[in-house]
């Protein structure tokens, strides 16, 4: 047999052992590989849940924080206007304004609007009872033995400041139990009116009331917060905020009051549809526990629909030790939480609740009291498991590509025994030391051969699936969750407004997008118009879509910065106000949004809208009348911070159809680069304007579909189109 033979023969058997011994090796470091990723993206996944949580629960306790210095502001209101009527010496009759306590509790008696009302009942022997209440009339009662004189006068300036009641109770409908007026001579007026209180009621006994009087001889004219307490007609735990009164002689002449319900004041801090509905959430303060003597947290407030806790809340009042405990089965873990929680206004942390591992988070709205968030962790279970099985598909790609990698090795070995060991050791050799490294985890492994065979192959393959590997593992996730955070921010169905029709779309030419519209009812002078926005952010893909994210929150945040409980800020103050905040994060970047806010009265068909830089809008009837843009002045937003934008008016007409899109759907591009163009799209849009806006905007988008003939959108693509119905 020749050398040569002999000699492949050596070489094919030698290296057979070394090649096996590799895969192997190659194979078990791939699955470790995979099991470490898949269980650090798991830790991964854990630790941004509870960061976000966390963050979630200060947000929520930030809203709670201002909601308390609104009250603050108001019960300052009700101090000042009393102090004011008792220095004019004088009132006005109280009329129906104001009625005697008694009067409530007699069958025909009260005030006409006397009524149950939601939110409002008291406890009986016979269980919790609705109680009549009154919005029109304040009530007022003294204490047996008050002076005639006394109660008369303290009658007139209760008279005088009741209107005032009803002001602030509307302003805070959402948090608002009761607010009332307490003279220091005893006559005592409670909004909204009702009776059922006790026969030795006096307000100057209760705690806030004796603190608020040693705070303003103290010299501290401030407002005062106690509770939680029962209230003593309901009997629902409550925070009493109060301001002194001080008379015309400058002496303590009484206390304004506002009473917060402790469940108005958690739906206060509720949280957006991001998370679960499984998600749990608390008002809480810290407090020995009287089984343990440890530190535990005590319930002042919790979800609405449990009802055996909202009893035992009800049944505890303001005993402490009564309960009810938010608690956990993991005591080790549960005690390095409440130590946490005494050394940190807010944190995260992973511990059992009611047997199910739950993620815990909680934020400081105020000094003593915490609002906690308790989130089953198998609602994050299944972003885990698929981000494993991801890790397991590539390491199977891997595996798959090492097998064949190894069949070209060992082909390369057979050719190379023909011309002399070393040409064939040397590769191989670097091979495996490539292989091991990976195996490693050092993805930044190269391979270089300079040669024009399989081994310069398989060196190109190794080299070209490394990183791709590396940036699967570290994209993927990360694209798909901001994909899918992108469409919850896009409204899943349009209001239904009488009149109205309207219909949108929204296609990225990525896997995010830049472009943005809305549509959703708002109030305006006791009327329900309908809002629709469309916008373009510069560029596309996951930077555009950021922009967009944050200029849709600042237009959101705008309007319920400026507008009232009912009323809704005009477009122009609300884009003015969003532009301003937006100017600051990005007028140095070069990126900017435009937009096109419109608003449509549903009865008489009023159209205002403001033009922020984005292209015009059309309006629209079936015949032959040429559409009418909507033009308009206005840079885009995020360019000049203090530019004032102004509002347009027309009116959008029965059977006119309003069109509202961004240049991906006219500067689309065919095959032979030919531009779609806005004529193609008023004619495809004037051809179904007698259809539903849902049918015209599909109409369009199979148009444009057939006008590209299958090739991908070059920019995103966004369409609204609304309709009035009625004659012609």
């Amino acid at each position: 047999m020749p050398l040569r033979w002999k000699l492949f023969l050596f070489l094919l058997a030698f290296s057979l052992i070394p090649l096996m011994v590799v895969s192997a090796v190659h194979r078990q470091g791939t699955r470790n590989l995979g099991r470490n990723l898949g269980e650090q993206i798991s830790a991964d996944i854990s630790e941004l849940v509870a960061r976000e949580l966390t963050q979630t629960a200060k947000d929520s306790a930030v809203v709670m924080a201002r909601s308390k210095t609104a009250v603050e502001f108001a019960t300052d209101v009700m101090a000042r206007e009393t102090g004011r009527v008792m220095a004019a010496g004088s009132a006005a009759p109280a009329g129906d304004a104001l009625a005697a306590a008694s009067d409530f509790d007699r069958a025909g008696a009260g005030p006409t609007d006397l009524a149950p009302r939601p939110g409002y009942d008291r406890e009986t022997p016979g269980g919790r009872l609705p109680l009549f209440v009154s919005r029109t009339t304040a009530s007022w009662t003294a204490p047996a033995g008050t002076p005639e004189v006394a109660v008369r006068e303290g009658q007139a300036v209760l008279g005088g400041v009741a209107p005032i009641f009803q002001e602030v109770a509307g302003e805070f409908s959402d948090v608002l139990s009761f607010a009332g007026v307490a003279l220091e001579a005893g006559p005592c007026a409670v909004y909204p009116g009702h009776g059922g209180f006790p026969e030795d009621y006096d307000a100057r006994r209760m705690d806030w009331y004796l603190a608020t009087r040693q705070a303003f001889v103290a010299g501290r004219s401030r407002s005062i917060w106690k509770g939680p307490a029962p209230d003593p007609v309901t009997g629902r735990m409550v925070f009493t905020v109060s301001r002194p009164i001080a008379g015309p002689d400058g002496a303590f002449a009484g206390a304004a009051f506002i009473e917060v319900l402790l469940p108005l004041a958690l739906r206060e801090g509720e949280i957006s549809t991001q998370w679960s509905a499984a998600l749990r959430t608390y008002l809480v303060s810290m407090a020995p526990h009287p089984d343990t003597g440890e530190k535990a947290l005590r319930i002042w407030a919790g979800p609405e629909d449990d009802g055996p806790l909202s009893r035992s809340i009800a049944a505890s009042g303001d005993r402490i030790a009564a309960g009810p405990w938010l608690l956990s089965e993991d005591g080790p873990r549960y005690a390095a939480f409440m130590d946490l929680v005494a050394a940190q206004p807010a944190g995260a942390t992973v511990m059992t609740f009611q047997g199910q591992e739950c993620f815990w988070a909680y934020a400081t709205p105020m000094a003593g009291m915490q609002f906690a968030l308790v989130l089953p962790s198998s609602v994050v279970a299944p972003y885990a498991d698929e981000a494993r099985q991801e890790i397991r598909d590539a390491s199977s790609m891997v595996l798959a590509t090492a097998g064949a990698a190894s069949v070209a090795v060992l082909l390369a070995v057979a050719l190379g025994a023909f011309w002399g060991s070393k040409s064939v050791t040397t590769p191989l050799a670097k091979v495996m030391q490539a292989w091991k490294r990976v195996a490693a985890g050092d993805f930044s492994t190269r391979l270089d051969f300079r040669t024009r065979d399989e081994r310069a192959a398989l060196a190109r393959a190794f080299n070209e699936t490394m990183p791709k590997l590396a940036d699967h593992l570290r994209l993927r996730e990360s694209l798909e969750l901001a994909k899918e955070v992108q469409g919850n921010l896009l409204p899943k169905a349009p209001p239904c407004l009488p009149g109205l029709d309207v219909a949108g779309v929204n296609l990225s030419c990525d896997e995010t997008g830049g472009d943005y519209f809305d549509y959703f009812p708002v109030r305006r002078a006791g009327v329900t118009e309908l809002a629709v926005v469309i916008g373009d952010v510069t560029g596309h893909g996951v930077p555009s879509a950021l922009l967009m994210a944050t200029g849709r929150a600042l237009l959101l945040a705008a309007g319920q910065e400026l507008g009232g409980t009912d009323e809704a800020p005009p477009p122009w103050r609300r884009l003015t106000v969003a532009n301003r905040l937006l100017a600051v994060d990005v007028g140095d970047s070069g990126r900017f949004m435009t937009l096109f806010w419109a608003e449509i009265h549903p009865e008489t068909g009023r159209l205002r809208w403001v033009r922020a830089g984005h292209d015009p809008a059309y309006l629209l009837e079936p015949g032959g009348r040429p559409p009418v843009e909507l033009h308009g002045a206005g840079l885009p937003l995020g360019i000049v911070s203090d530019f004032v934008y102004q509002e347009q008016e027309a009116v959008l007409a029965p059977g006119q159809i309003l069109l509202m899109g961004t240049d991906g759907i006219w500067e689309a591009r065919d095959a032979s680069d030919g531009m779609y163009g806005k004529d193609r799209f008023l004619e495809v849009a004037r051809r179904h304007a007698a259809e539903s806006a849902a049918a015209i905007r599909d109409a369009v988008l199979s148009d444009l579909a057939a006008f590209k003939g299958g090739l991908p959108l070059e920019d995103d693509v966004t369409l609204v189109v609304v309709s009035r119905s009625g004659p012609a």
